[in-house]
Parts: C-alpha cells; structure tokens; sequence
C-alpha cells in the first residue's frame, strides 16, 4: 500500500477525486488492520483518531461521538 500522505498529495486540493482516493486509502487500511490483527471497528477507530491527534495534537474530538 502506498504512503496516504506524499509530497504531491499534500499539495493538492480538495477535489471530489482526492476525497474519494483518501477515503478508498483509509478503507483499505482499517481492512488490513481487521484482517492482519483481528481489530473490531472500536479498536480502528481509536487508532484513526491517534493518528489525527498525531497529526494536530489540539484537535478538538468529542469523546460523545464514540
């Protein structure tokens, strides 16, 4: 699987088909958690939202949405 973030998609803008690659990207990956690890949705939500607090320490996440 390729890197979700490289140089050239950082410098792209937000068009429907970068949506729709990033979202096909981020399916793929919580797949191969379930397949390789055996996470449940819980477990691969918690480690989306760690990557987003790796990403943006101050990101503002309401524990309620879970």
């Amino acid at each position: 699987m390729a890197p979700l973030f490289t140089s050239r998609v950082l410098m792209e803008e937000w068009t429907d088909e970068f949506i729709t690659n990033a979202q096909q990207e981020l399916t793929g990956m919580v797949e191969d958690w379930k397949y390789d690890y055996g996470a449940d949705d819980r477990a691969c939500v918690a480690m989306l939202l760690w990557m987003v607090l790796k990403l943006n320490p101050k990101a503002n996440i309401d524990p309620n949405l879970f």
